[in-house]
């Protein structure tokens, strides 16, 4: 069987191919239903290039293997031999506790007290010293001995993690950030993370429902708080129009700390966006 690779989202700067990876860092994202390559330079704040796939959310090991397989044959710049390779988990089969009340014989439980039972999975966890938390989740198991083979030096972490290292915005600043039919929300005030989670959704008012909803639980009123949109968002889209119609204060994100190969149609500054606030944060 043949594997035909249709990414979601790719960017390639005109000197990519030349890049010396042992210098770079390469950024592996694994969530629901997809997973992403970016090869990047921390140093000088520059995105080489970056991949995204949708994948089969009932993919079998076999079927995975191939496809990694077929993007490393494709795209030649995924492979091991960089400064160091980043395992970053989006999916939200996570639990955030404060340092001072972690326990390792009960996350298990933890977890499947929060998200139900679990099958299949390895456990996982970072260590925020930034924040003095403990974020334990679950990683495919397939996926996981899959991507630890692949990339031997690989460092796991969650997205949630990763951006808890940073210090929060001062002002009042709602983050959403669109994937396929997911919606990551963060929230922060006064240097404070008050809302970091992810969501499904399957229409535009779900969207616009979490975000108020998690205005309103904290206390943020709209004409204190910005709105940012970033990720897979079209401005002629149906999900703007309505977000556009009853959020006061929404913006697309538009400000890159890092440079990436120009915006086009296609793949707009508020996609990159996306990445880029995660990139902020790796050193």
């Amino acid at each position: 069987m043949i594997t035909v690779l249709h990414p979601s989202v790719f960017i390639e700067s005109n000197e990519a191919k030349h890049v010396d990876t042992a210098g770079a860092y390469l950024l592996v994202q694994t969530g629901t239903g997809f997973i992403g390559f970016a090869s990047f330079q921390p140093t000088e704040k520059k995105v080489n290039s970056w991949v995204v796939f949708e994948l089969d959310q009932q993919i079998t090991a076999t079927q995975l293997e191939e496809k990694l397989s077929t993007i490393a044959a494709a795209y030649t710049w995924v492979h091991t031999n960089y400064q160091k390779v980043i395992l970053l988990q989006y999916a939200p089969l996570n639990v955030l506790v404060p340092a001072i009340l972690n326990s390792e014989p009960g996350k298990e439980q933890l977890l499947q007290l929060v998200h139900g039972p679990q099958t299949n999975h390895v456990l996982v966890k970072d260590i925020v010293l930034q924040q003095s938390l403990v974020n334990h989740y679950a990683v495919d198991a397939d996926l996981a001995s899959l991507l630890n083979k692949r990339f031997p030096k690989g460092e796991w972490w969650h997205v949630q993690s990763l951006l808890l290292t940073k210090t929060a915005a001062g002002g009042a600043r709602v983050t959403a950030t669109i994937r396929f039919n997911e919606v990551q929300l963060t929230v922060e005030k006064n240097g404070n993370w008050l809302l970091l989670q992810s969501y499904n959704y399957h229409t535009p008012e779900d969207v616009l429902y979490y975000i108020l909803n998690a205005m309103q639980q904290l206390d943020l009123t709209q004409e204190e708080t910005t709105v940012y949109l970033q990720g897979m968002i079209d401005q002629q889209s149906a999900l703007y129009d309505v977000l556009h119609l009853y959020i006061l204060n929404l913006q697309l994100k538009d400000e890159l700390q890092f440079s990436f190969p120009a915006a086009t149609e296609e793949h707009p500054v508020h996609l990159s966006a996306s990445l880029d606030q995660v990139l902020s944060c790796v050193s």
